[in-house]
């Protein structure tokens, strides 16, 4: 992603996490200026995909992200859900209104797969509906799948075993891609880190993959190490035949 733009109000403490993207600039400077009067930092990135939106249609790569520091993801989900709560026009041709209460339920049951607005939106439903849902039920489930987040994944072992290889090859074959992708991967399952919808940042993976991304990573930089030795080793002896073979040769004249 190229950063076009990088705006926020002024640095405090605490470090900028992503907390939602936009399908354009302008929602996001509409959020972002909602933010401000609320006195929360943000950083407002901006992106430009490769090809005309208008040509290929939205690129993967979202146009605008917003991303606030981690202790305000409370504060902020607070603020989001009152102003839901509260506007009385919100409901007014709001899609979550053509589903039925089930999955409405499924919604509020999940407030991980949804922003806070729409889990707010389909307790308001519900409610209209007939069916309270206490908010103290939304954080208890909230709890619950951020705390089976907080385990982590389990790689696929094949894909395990696969970079394992691919850093092995790497240095055999003295292949840069190898390498690079290869310690990439396990830096990845070694290191990466996820950040739930509370602000709270924990390792992406399990403790048996990030053991086995740790090794991916070492091999990989023990690989191009002796990949880098060989060829200067091969290179020296190259170098040493040639200047051998231009030795110039002793003649003796004999009678």
């Amino acid at each position: 992603m190229e950063l076009l733009d990088d705006q926020h109000i002024s640095e405090m403490s605490g470090s900028y996490e992503f907390y939602r993207d936009f399908h354009n600039v302008e929602q996001a400077t509409m959020f972002a200026e909602m933010l401000e009067a609320n006195r929360i930092p943000y950083k407002l990135e901006k992106s430009q995909t490769l090809l005309d939106a208008a040509i290929v249609g939205h690129g993967l790569i979202p146009p605008a992200v917003i991303k606030i520091r981690s202790c305000d993801f409370t504060r902020l989900n607070d603020i989001l859900r009152e102003r839901v709560m509260n506007d009385a026009f919100t409901l007014d041709g709001h899609y979550l209104q053509q589903l039925d209460d089930k999955e409405l339920i499924d919604i509020v049951r999940n407030p991980i797969a949804w922003n806070v607005e729409d889990v707010a939106i389909a307790r308001r439903i519900l409610s209209d509906r007939g069916i309270s849902i206490p908010r103290e039920h939304v954080e208890h489930f909230t709890k619950k799948i951020n705390a089976e987040l907080r385990k982590g994944k389990k790689a696929n072992p094949a894909w395990i075993s696969f970079y394992l290889v691919l850093v092995l090859l790497g240095g055999f074959l003295i292949n840069p891609f190898f390498l690079i992708g290869g310690i990439g991967m396990g830096w990845y399952y070694w290191k990466d880190k996820t950040i739930d919808n509370q602000g709270g940042k924990f390792y992406t993976f399990e403790k048996n993959t990030r053991f086995y991304g740790k090794i991916i990573y070492y091999f990989g930089w023990i690989s191009l190490f002796f990949g880098a030795l060989l060829v200067y080793r091969v290179g020296i002896s190259k170098t040493l035949g040639v200047e051998q073979y231009k030795q110039p040769v002793k003649m003796e004249y004999s009678r």
